[in-house]
């Protein structure tokens, strides 16, 4: 099974970023883009992964500062 993701931004509303029911599953480009945009608006954000991930798209959220 292909992993989906949600990227969500961390704010003082929700500091752990856990709120998740209003956040898209999204495949991993999509994902990785949304990952990005945060890091260039300078936003703390985190990414919950469902199914089978692999190392590389783990480390690619990391290099973009996400929380896992």
């Amino acid at each position: 099974m292909a992993a989906t993701f949600q990227v969500i931004a961390i704010s003082s509303l929700d500091p752990d970023g856990s709120d998740t029911r209003n956040e898209p599953m999204l495949l991993y480009p999509d994902a990785l883009r949304t990952a990005r945009q945060f890091k260039a608006d300078g936003k703390a954000f985190r990414v919950i992964a469902k199914g089978d991930q692999t190392e590389q798209q783990l480390q690619s959220f990391l290099a973009f500062g996400a929380l896992v």
